[in-house]
């Protein structure tokens, strides 16, 4: 396995290369200066706000800026920076614990959903598009018989052959409750919306924690 400086120079860097006109000159977005592979390596881990998250790789603004002044990043991209992400996070963190993965979810629009969860719970919503983006109404989690333990479920978009799109907002980053059996967490009130979701995309949700007390 390559070390984390060298997986950047030879495969996240080039990855970024339709990044640097913009992000290596532009004052407050210039996380790629000087423009060089060996300056933007420091830069871009030392920029703030940070854009690269190494508590959860996969909610770096790195790869989940989506489409903005510039294109959204294409999948082959997203797919050469995060392996250099998750080895940067090997190298300075301790190994996290494993996240729960529910998905992919496909929507059918206007039609409530139940999806299973593990320890007999499940998760229900009705999905529909609104405003451009995806709202998800009656979101809300029920535990099974043993109770439930819920910790910082993120919701995540798979647009066909783009980047993962990950909930900016990491709107329920807060969320670490233990479910009585039978018990319901509601998430966000009665509407969910997450305005960068398309409401064709399969959806994923990671949690750091979910499972039966």
């Amino acid at each position: 396995m390559l070390d984390a400086h060298t997986m950047f120079v030879q495969t996240a860097w080039p990855a970024l290369s339709s990044c640097v006109g913009c992000h290596a000159a532009q004052p407050t977005i210039d996380f790629l200066a000087p423009g060089t592979a060996e300056g933007a390596y420091t830069t871009v881990l030392a920029f703030q706000p940070p854009v690269v998250n190494l508590a959860r790789p996969e909610a770096s603004l790195l790869v989940t800026m989506g489409k903005h002044t510039g294109p959204a990043l294409e999948m082959a991209s997203y797919d050469s920076i995060m392996p250099w992400i998750a080895q940067e996070r090997q190298q300075v963190m301790p190994s996290p614990a494993p996240t729960t993965e529910i998905g992919p979810i496909d929507l059918q629009l206007g039609t409530p959903a139940t999806i299973d969860l593990p320890a007999d719970a499940h998760l229900a919503f009705v999905a529909s598009a609104l405003s451009g983006g995806l709202d998800l109404s009656h979101l809300a989690i029920t535990a099974g018989p043993l109770g439930l333990h819920v910790v910082h479920p993120l919701f995540v978009t798979h647009p066909a052959k783009l980047a993962p799109v990950v909930d900016a907002l990491d709107r329920f980053g807060d969320v670490d409750i233990r479910l009585g059996a039978g018990e319901s967490l509601t998430l966000g009130g009665s509407d969910v919306l997450f305005l960068d979701f398309d409401p064709a995309s399969p959806l994923t949700i990671h949690f750091l924690t979910l499972e039966a007390p």
